[in-house]
């Protein structure tokens, strides 16, 4: 089934190629469900442009394989890595939020940085479970991440720098 999904992408004009991709996918999961993993990294790798869309009717069609379609459509197209997981953040439930970042970043950890800042510049709203920052230092803030002391602020000046002589140490294995 996977390969007939691929060569009925294939075969779609550049134009329908991602709704070609969306209602064959429909169809392989309305099938035989098992298939959607291997449709999604088919499919998204003949359309990278629509991988996140792609990957994200795939858990909403079949939540069971969030981890494998998550890690699927990583490594399928690894240059919208960032759009892949925000699009399957937005249709999961919170607490498997963090299991689907743990997969994408364990299936191209090369773009972990771009998977972070895709997190954290995706979200301000915790009800999605996305991770929000605030510019207050730990001590301010209370059990649920919120600012519960606003005395407390950075300082405004940077530390003193320490300096030490050179020495030796007698523990290290090949000191004289």
């Amino acid at each position: 089934m996977p390969y007939i999904a691929n060569s009925l992408v294939a075969k779609a004009k550049k134009v329908d190629k991602a709704e070609t991709a969306m209602e064959v996918l429909r169809v392989a999961v309305a099938r035989k469900p098992a298939v959607c993993v291997s449709v999604v990294s088919f499919v998204c790798s003949l359309v990278p442009d629509a991988a996140a869309d792609i990957a994200a009717e795939a858990v909403k069609l079949t939540p069971q394989y969030t981890r494998q379609i998550a890690r699927a459509a990583a490594k399928a197209a690894p240059a919208k890595i960032d759009e892949i997981t925000i699009a399957i953040l937005k249709v999961t439930n919170v607490k498997k939020h963090q299991m689907v970042y743990n997969t994408v970043v364990a299936a191209v950890p090369s773009l972990f940085r771009t998977v972070n800042q895709a997190v954290l510049a995706g979200g301000g709203s915790d009800s999605k479970g996305v991770i929000t920052t605030v510019g207050s230092p730990i001590a301010a803030l209370g059990a649920d991440g919120s600012v519960a002391d606003s005395s407390i602020i950075f300082p405004s000046t940077a530390p003193t720098p320490v300096t030490a002589a050179p020495g030796l140490d007698p523990a290290r294995y090949n000191a004289p």
